[in-house]
């Protein structure tokens, strides 16, 4: 396990952290360590999968090979920012000074990390999703080294259902002499904590930016996922952050955000391909290109999303499997005139109340509370696009979960799986109540 550790710890270092620096070198130091992570190891499973389909085997001294090839370049295009990074990190942890409020917020975040990595790094895989697809997957990749003659050799569509980010993140572990790939989960759940702080902290003090963090990290069923074997955390931090990105690169024009928002939009449907979120964000994002008279802002972002997005289209292609990003889109809009079936609306509206409404909480409400006080004062409405963004994703998932209803009668039988995929509003529901109840403070 010490040395699968090691190596995650590499691809973090290695690539992600690298990486960060290039796209976006003005982040805080929260921010770009967590970021590096999911950077890393997004983009390195990637890299194997695309290596392997060239006949590269998986193996572990290939994984090295894979690794020098990406790290290498880029910690050398980075060589002068790499010689600042230790001065900047001493200048900004010297200048931290948590009060006690700050401080008893820390050590529970604290606490909440470490006890999933006590979970994770004690439990082995035990979930049914996991043993019967994701896991399943890795082992049988780590044992024959190659993942397109696995999935052939499987034939059935459900091990073609889900991309293979998990299942290569897997397989890192046991290729390179582990047996418990459960902590990469706790990463997520550790890189979430940090992103979600550096970027709260570009708008409201430390305190705050803590305090909301907290309440993020203890969320309904948030601590539960980040300790068991699944897609649906991995999709959620990559998705959450991604929208969150575009929100600073419009308020900020930080140089880089948006291709971060791109790339993480991306890796998500690296993670989990069925939910066609990205699409009512890239809706999002062409309404506000127009009204900014940003032009270039979906096209930029296409062309950072769209190639990751289309290495497993492609793949499942190859297999007579999926459909193709056009369909898909054309699909979606040729159910649209579906809405007007009213005698359905009940009960899909009361399925959502009772399934997920209800697990959201209090964040719920505060978020509803939020969004009204945005429209108040003058610096509440600079938090107006946050709101903005995450009212349209909700009306995107219900409008969804409707056409869903009319094509899929069983849907009511699959609301456990439903509540899961809609942590994706979690990180968005309480980074709009931060902004909006804190607008006006300062940073520190």
């Amino acid at each position: 396990m010490i040395i699968s550790i090691l190596f995650i710890l590499l691809i973090i270092f290695g690539v992600g952290f690298p990486l960060s620096l290039w796209i976006a070198p003005r982040h805080n130091i929260a921010g770009r360590l967590g970021l590096s992570y999911l950077l890393g190891i997004g983009i390195f499973t990637l890299a194997m999968y695309i290596t392997n389909l060239l006949g590269l085997k998986l193996t572990f001294l290939n994984n090295i090979l894979v690794f020098s090839i990406l790290s290498l370049p880029l910690i050398f295009f980075e060589r002068r920012k790499y010689r600042n990074l230790w001065g900047e990190y001493k200048k900004s942890i010297k200048s931290f000074h948590p009060g006690p409020v700050e401080k008893i917020t820390l050590g529970a975040i604290i606490f909440f990390i470490i006890s999933s990595f006590a979970s994770t790094l004690y439990w082995p895989v035990y979930v049914w999703d996991a043993l019967t697809l994701y896991d399943f997957r890795a082992h049988l990749f780590t044992q024959t080294g190659f993942i397109s003659s696995v999935l052939s050799a499987l034939g059935d569509s459900f091990y073609f259902s889900y991309p293979l980010l998990t299942s290569l993140a897997h397989s890192i572990v046991y290729l390179s002499g582990g047996w418990n790939p459960q902590f990469i989960y706790s990463m997520f759940y550790l890189s979430l904590a940090l992103v979600f702080y550096g970027l709260a902290r570009e708008f409201v003090s430390q305190k705050i930016s803590l305090v909301f963090t907290l309440i993020l990290l203890t969320a309904p069923r948030m601590f539960e996922q980040s300790t068991i074997s699944s897609t649906n955390f991995p999709y959620m931090a990559y998705f959450s952050l991604g929208v969150i990105y575009f929100y600073v690169w419009d308020k900020k024009n930080r140089p880089g955000y948006l291709i971060l928002s791109a790339i993480l939009t991306g890796l998500a449907t690296w993670t989990r391909a069925v939910e066609p979120f990205w699409l009512g964000m890239f809706a999002i994002i062409v309404l506000v290109s127009i009204y900014r008279k940003r032009l270039l802002d979906p096209v930029i972002f296409v062309v950072f999303f769209l190639p990751i997005q289309q290495v497993w289209k492609n793949f499942q292609s190859t297999l007579g499997q999926g459909s193709s990003t056009v369909n898909e889109v054309l699909t979606t809009v040729s159910f649209l005139p579906e809405i007007f079936r009213f005698e359905n609306w009940a009960n899909v509206l009361n399925f959502i109340y009772l399934n997920i409404v209800r697990l959201w909480g209090p964040l719920f409400i505060l978020f509803v509370a939020a969004s009204i006080m945005s429209l108040t004062t003058k610096e509440q409405r600079k938090s107006f696009l946050m709101v903005f963004i995450t009212w349209g994703l909700l009306v995107f998932f219900v409008v969804g979960t409707f056409i869903f209803s009319i094509y899929v009668g069983w849907y009511g039988a699959i609301s456990d799986s439903a509540a899961r995929v809609s942590m994706i509003f979690y990180p968005l529901f309480v980074y709009t109540t931060a902004l909006v109840f804190f607008q006006i403070e300062k940073n520190e």
